[in-house]
């Protein structure tokens, strides 16, 4: 149920991005004003952050079986590879990522459009991320472009 209701989530992000996309692409109709600076970013923070937020949310949910499972070790293999689990030294002893390890990797996700220091190693997360890093894609090229364009030279 939880993770019908991240898909619904994602899918209403992704058409709000599209519409936005769609609205910044199109010329302005007659007798309407252009949308401004000050309207075009705060729709883009909001997506953005909206985006941060769900994904680190997916992430946390479904890596390595949820948190509840990554707790009691009940499945084997995780989904993310943090440094903490690569070398010994970097972190406590039985140490579990925690919805903030999550949150980062989604923020990363969408200012780098890659991992930065936590890798991915399944295919779900893989393809969560690349749908993530589209979304932070066609928000932030269209609208700094049309920013870019507006601002008075």
């Amino acid at each position: 149920m939880v993770l019908s209701l991240f898909a619904v989530l994602i899918l209403a992000n992704t058409a709000a991005a599209a519409r936005l996309v769609t609205l910044v692409l199109r010329s302005t109709p007659e007798g309407q004003p252009p949308p401004t600076v000050t309207q075009l970013l705060v729709t883009a923070v909001t997506l953005l952050a909206t985006n941060i937020v769900t994904f680190g949310l997916l992430y946390w949910e479904i890596d390595g079986g949820g948190p509840n499972a990554r707790e009691v070790h009940a499945v084997p293999y995780p989904d993310f590879q943090f440094p903490q689990t690569a070398s010994d030294g970097l972190a406590p002893p039985n140490w579990q990522p925690r919805f903030p390890d999550h949150l980062y990797i989604a923020f990363t996700n969408v200012v780098a459009f890659s991992p930065t220091d936590t890798l991915p190693l399944t295919h779900r997360v893989k393809g969560l991320m690349a749908i993530q890093s589209m979304i932070s894609v066609a928000v932030l090229a269209v609208v700094i472009s049309r920013v870019i364009n507006i601002l008075p030279a």
